[in-house]
This record gives C-alpha cells, structure tokens and sequence, in this order.
C-alpha cells in the first residue's frame, strides 16, 4: 500500500488487515496506524524497485500522490516525476515480483465538457494534475504489470487531521458557524473513503484488469454537496454562499463537470457505489464513533 497514512491507504489497510491479510504501508511522512510501516519517498525513483523486490506482494495499492491541484500547476516537473513516473516504476517493479497493481486515479483526467463520464470515454485533462496523474495511467499499461485503474472524484471522509478534505473543511467552517463560499458550477461524484476503500478491496481480491470508475453515485455540484452536508449535521445552510468559478483564485483551471458513470462498478461489485445520502450518513455517523 502506497499512500498508507493518507485518508484513503489507511482506511483500505484497516479493512485488508481485518481480513488478516498482511500490509505492508507506505509513507513518506505520516507514518501509518495500520500495517508494517515502509518508508519512501515516489521522487525517489530508484528506491522503488527495491522496496517491491524486499516485499515481494501480491497485490500493490497505489493510493500515494501530488494531488494538490494549484501545487501541481506551479510545479508540473515534480507532478510529473510523483504521479506519472513512478507510478510507472511501480508497475514495472509488480511485473517483475508478480504483482497485481490497483492504481488510484482521477475524474480531473477528464476535461469536464462533457460530464458523467464512462471507462470508455477519451481522457483530455486541462491541468498539470490531471496530465500527470493520466502519465501515470499510460506508463502503468505500458509496464505490462496485470492492473486495474481506478479513477475516483472528489474523495471525502475522517482521519487526516493534518489535511482536511472538502467534507471536513465544510464541517468545521459551519461549526465554527463561519460563513464559506462554494462553487455552483462545478460538478463531480463524491465519494466517501469508506465506501471507496471497500471498494478497492473487493475489485482487489477479483482481480479486475482495466479501467473501473469507482465514485459516488451521484452527480452534483460543489455548492449543493455542501448545502447537503449542513442539512446532514444540522448547521445554517444559509451560511454557505454559491459563487462562480471565476470568482476563486485558483492557479489550476477545472473541469467544469468530471463526474463519472458508474454503472460498471454497480454491475460489477457487490460492494456499490454509494448514493450521496447513504454516504453522507456514514460520513456523520463515523465522526460520532
């Protein structure tokens, strides 16, 4: 597991290692609660190999990367070498140990004109992030390792303290009852770490190969998510204001709508896509645990 401190790795090794499977977690900075812990650094491309050839797994879980979006835009090289290269390094050190590889990857490979997309759909991202994250795609098929690309969209949930998601940013503004301004014309899927994590695991343990969308099932923009966030924990939703996207100043530009169909997730898993609602009940019910 790559990424093993962060808000998606370490939910996915609590799961695995219930099921007595035995993790092994990378991380760069945060160590992580669950799993051996395996230190490295993805800028350090030659300490990749081995690190897969001491551990010899069964299965990696790239969940690691550069997703900061405007940090990704100012320094594109980097984004470049963490998200694309590496991950292209992982997969061929997998192929070389037998390894399966899961790749975690994103809606922002998309450019938003079109929305709801499917695996199908023709990727053409409209930022460093998304072009970097794609590089990665690309270098993992041409790795020859068996692997599947998950691309996710907007993923939320408890457990980083240390950096807040959109969710927990909403939340604790409305605590606090600060007001917040959210875009109303940008669309996506979110999707909440738990049901993601599950997810994973099971398409994991299949063995799926290619390209599966595994997100929320419910298409909505950023604004209505956070209006439907204050109704779930019972904050003043007239705290939240909508603006345009131009209002923000962002250095990355976004894609206007990069939410993804899921249909092939739903068909496939018995582990579905959740509905914004359900999900969001989760959402608040762990955060009272």
């Amino acid at each position: 597991m790559t990424g093993g401190s962060g808000l998606l790795g370490a939910e996915l090794a609590r799961l695995l290692s219930e099921a007595e499977h035995n993790i092994f977690s990378s991380y760069k900075t945060h160590s992580p609660p669950i799993g051996k812990p395996v230190r490295s650094n993805l800028m350090e491309l030659d300490t990749i190999r081995p690190i897969l050839q001491e551990v010899r797994p069964d299965v990696v879980i790239h969940t690691a990367a550069m997703s900061d979006v405007d940090v990704c835009e100012r320094n594109p090289d980097v984004a470049n070498r963490v998200n694309g290269e590496a991950t292209g390094k992982i997969g061929k050190a997998s192929k070389e140990v037998g390894a399966y590889v899961v790749y975690v990857s994103t809606d922002y490979v998309f450019d938003g004109e079109a929305g709801s997309y499917d695996e199908d759909d023709k990727p053409n991202p409209v930022n460093n992030y998304g072009r970097s994250k794609l590089l990665g795609e690309e270098l993992l098929k041409q790795s020859g390792a068996r692997h599947c690309v998950a691309r996710t969209s907007v993923v939320y949930g408890w457990g980083r303290e240390h950096r807040p998601n959109f969710a927990t940013w909403v939340v604790g503004k409305l605590r606090a009852n600060q007001p917040l301004k959210v875009v109303n014309d940008q669309f996506a899927s979110p999707t909440l770490n738990l049901n993601l994590a599950e997810m994973i695991s099971e398409l994991a343990a299949k063995r799926v190969e290619g390209s599966l969308h595994l997100a929320g099932a419910t298409r909505i923009a950023r604004y209505d998510f956070a209006k439907r966030i204050a109704e779930t924990f019972q904050y003043d939703t007239n705290l939240i204001e909508p603006v345009k996207s131009d209002q923000i100043a962002w250095r990355a530009k976004r894609p206007p709508d990069s939410s993804l169909n899921v249909e092939k997730a739903e068909k496939l898993l018995e582990r579905k896509p959740l509905e914004l609602n359900e999900a969001l009940q989760q959402f608040r019910a762990a955060n009272e645990q």
